[in-house]
């Protein structure tokens, strides 16, 4: 069977597809940024990949080779080859890539090829797909058109987004860099590289403009920085110059949200829940107990949230709220309680988020070109759709 390589032109196609690829650099190479859909199968680990390099700088290509070649032989080659056969076996599809679709993919790609197995590598490797991914995000942000949902915190915009993502464009930047953007908003899985967040980004606009070719994409209105991964500049600029469609929620819907999200959501509200009908915490079983622990570090890391926010908050309103979040943690460890987190949220998002928020709108000069209930918002945007569909 002939499988050609991949070339720039295809790379839309393998990546709309989801295509499996394995990339076979080092784990020290993977770490720092891979191709969306990757597993690092190396042909060279780290240690092996230090030797071969230091040895091309002193000896030069063909003594590099060689070395190479010595030390990926016998047992070590057979392992090796037999992680691709297996993860082949798995994933028809599969793809080869190394950095620049050099040595290393191709060794791999004839190794593969003499066990009777023939799949393609990507032309120009890792170099080449990464630079037509910034090059993707950088062509969308010119040619195709956003709405960006604003309104101040807890007003439900990422709830809004996927609600609306089953029939409309829309585009979870939250999700994307695992993190709710606030300082309270770290979540459990770590987040990616800067590297791997544009390329999962720039992935995730080249599928939405396929399915929905003109029509705007909806995203929040996130600021440059989402946690320590931050928007490329064409694509943060263009969410600056698009249309405003504004979420108003009263305060009291608001901070239901937030609780529910950072508490209900969350080891805490587990916690609660597994606590119900028992005795006390001293008597709870282990996995009531491990829940609790995990509800108490939570509680911790609010309170060092709150910790790093205290200068802007201000001394008297950083220790009254600071006494309110522990006040909430002793009637969740006492009595069982929760409700009374909504005393520091509400606190929180009156003195810190919107004074920052509706600040920074004014700043901007926010017009929105709709401004309504989460509702109303989406009534909007299914009135907006329906219009564009007669008027084809």
């Amino acid at each position: 069977m002939n499988n050609p390589n991949i070339n720039s032109d295809e790379l839309t196609a393998l990546f709309t597809a989801d295509t499996p690829l394995i990339d076979v650099r080092a784990p020290v190479e993977f770490i720092q940024g891979s191709l969306p859909g990757s597993v690092n199968l190396p042909i060279l680990n780290d240690e092996e990949r230090a030797l071969v390099g230091a040895t091309y700088k002193q000896q030069g290509s063909k003594a590099a080779v060689m070395l190479g070649y010595k030390m990926i032989s016998g047992r070590v080659k057979q392992d090796r080859l037999q992680q691709w056969l297996d993860f082949i076996r798995q994933h028809p599809r599969a793809v080869l890539y190394c950095f620049r679709g050099g040595k290393r993919s191709q060794i791999t790609q004839q190794w593969l090829k003499d066990a009777g197995i023939d799949r393609p590598l990507i032309i120009g490797g890792y170099k080449q797909a990464r630079q037509f991914l910034i090059n993707t995000i950088d062509r969308f942000s010119e040619n195709h058109r956003l709405l960006v949902i604003t309104g101040p915190t807890g007003s439900g915009k990422t709830r809004l987004i996927q609600q609306i993502s089953n029939n409309h464009p829309a585009l979870d930047i939250e999700a994307l860099a695992r993190h709710r953007g606030s300082a309270f908003g770290g979540m459990p899985t770590p987040q990616p590289t800067q590297i791997d967040f544009e390329n999962q980004l720039a992935v995730s606009l080249l599928k939405l403009k396929q399915s929905y070719l003109s029509d705007p994409i909806v995203v929040e209105d996130e600021s440059r920085h989402t946690g320590k991964v931050y928007l490329p500049t064409s694509f943060f600029e263009h969410i600056r110059s698009s249309k405003i469609i504004w979420v108003d929620e009263p305060l009291a819907t608001r901070v239901d949200n937030i609780f529910e999200d950072y508490i209900l959501a969350t080891p805490i509200g587990q916690a609660l829940q597994a606590r119900r009908n028992t005795q006390p915490l001293s008597s709870a079983t282990e996995i009531q107990a491990m829940l609790c622990q995990r509800a108490q570090l939570l509680f911790d890391k609010y309170a060092n949230a709150l910790q790093a926010i205290s200068k802007k908050l201000g001394g008297v309103r950083f220790q009254e709220i600071s006494q309110d979040l522990e006040n909430a943690r002793s009637s969740f460890v006492n009595r069982n309680e929760i409700q009374s987190n909504k005393i520091w949220i509400e606190k929180l998002v009156k003195y810190y988020y919107d004074p920052l928020y509706l600040g920074s709108l004014q700043r901007r000069q926010v017009n929105p070109c709709f401004k309504g209930s989460r509702q109303a918002v989406i009534n909007y945007l299914q009135t907006r759709k329906n219009r564009a569909i007669q008027s084809e």
